[in-house]
């Protein structure tokens, strides 16, 4: 009877423990909300994502830039130009979006979206060898996915354009007009 009540009271022991370690959710306050997306945003900047931005935000800049470069060029710049294009237009992104920025940018858009008690599973995720893994190899699984959904619309680009052809051609029928006198 005594060993029973001893393994009965170590049983509520542990269960208590294990009760009382769990954290409560924190407090839904805008404090609260900042606090845990500055730690989120921490987290994705320690993982390259201020750094992802800045060269998204230049390759963007400089694709926009292509057209009028050659005009004023008269040619097609070089691979060394190209290079040189995306070098200041990361440069000047930089120079208006500083990291301290980006952080109190992304925070503030998550403190927006998400309540404390999201934002503290979020970083309690991402701050996991799982989640980190995510942040660090966030881009190639993109690149992966853009690629083979490319794929997928490549070996399908017939059917594709023609399903699109013929919803234009409905919708727009000066569209199939113009066509048919080809």
């Amino acid at each position: 009877m005594i060993k029973r009540c001893i393994l009965g009271m170590s049983i509520v022991s542990v269960a208590l423990a294990v009760g009382c370690a769990r954290e409560a959710p924190p407090a839904d306050t805008p404090d609260n909300r900042l606090e845990l997306a500055r730690a989120l945003t921490d987290l994705e900047a320690a993982a390259g994502g201020y750094d992802r931005m800045l060269d998204d935000g230049a390759s963007i800049a400089a694709e926009a830039t292509a057209d009028a470069m050659v005009l004023d060029l008269g040619r097609e710049p070089t691979g060394d130009e190209a290079e040189a294009v995306g070098a200041i237009m990361r440069a000047a992104i930089a120079g208006v979006i500083t990291e301290d920025a980006w952080r109190e940018t992304v925070a503030g858009v998550y403190a927006d979206h998400f309540t404390a008690p999201e934002l503290a599973e979020a970083v309690g995720f991402y701050g996991s060898v799982v989640g980190q893994k995510i942040l660090g190899i966030g881009e190639a699984l993109e690149d992966d996915v853009v690629a083979t959904l490319g794929a997928m619309l490549s070996s399908s680009e017939a059917e594709l354009s023609a399903t699109i052809d013929g919803a234009l051609a409905e919708r727009f029928p000066e569209l199939a007009e113009e066509g048919d006198d080809d």
